[in-house]
């Protein structure tokens, strides 16, 4: 059974609390972060116990990882296909399409920084940026001022990304060409 698919119960019936209870997460967590969020506030939104909710989830860090995992691994996915062979345009479009279905998570991450300490995304977003530094770095200009354009095209790009209208293409296009521009050492 896909992971996304409710689990069965004993009757028959399927439940979906373990994708209620993400879900409910995720949200608190982009509005209020992470810090300020409690599992009995998860709980009561949810209207189940806490038990309930430690039988699925026995520690708060276990629902963050949860909640924040397929973002990362989707990620972390993307970034191992692309090559150097590639245009700073084309990785950075590639980038932010990854990032678009992943807006709240990216939200809840950038919001709160517990969330990174607790959940060791730092390690997570250094990653990503020697990846994508690796990926964009022009090999005949290793300056400090390369390194720097790059952390900024990818910064920026990511919280060009959290904008309400990222979604639409437009945005998108925009943000990435920002970001090109932002590598652009002329």
């Amino acid at each position: 059974m896909a992971e996304d698919d409710p689990s069965p119960r004993r009757d028959g019936r399927t439940t979906d609390t373990r994708q209620r209870i993400e879900a409910t997460a995720l949200r608190l967590f982009a509005t209020r972060g992470f810090a300020a969020t409690s599992l009995r506030n998860i709980a009561d939104e949810l209207g189940i116990t806490k038990a309930a909710l430690y039988y699925h989830f026995p520690a708060k860090k276990d629902l963050a990882r949860s909640v924040f995992q397929p973002f990362i691994d989707d990620v972390d996915a993307l970034l191992s296909r692309l090559d150097g062979r590639r245009s700073p345009r084309e990785i950075l479009s590639a980038y932010a399409e990854a990032l678009v279905p992943h807006r709240a998570t990216l939200t809840a991450m950038l919001r709160d920084p517990a969330a990174a300490v607790d959940l060791d995304l730092a390690e997570v977003s250094a990653r990503w940026l020697s990846r994508v530094g690796a990926l964009l770095d022009d090999e005949d200009d290793p300056s400090p001022e390369r390194r720097v354009r790059t952390t900024v095209a990818f910064g920026g790009l990511t919280r060009a990304l959290m904008l309400p209208d990222a979604e639409e293409p437009a945005t998108r296009e925009a943000a990435v060409a920002a970001a090109v521009a932002a590598l652009d050492s002329r």
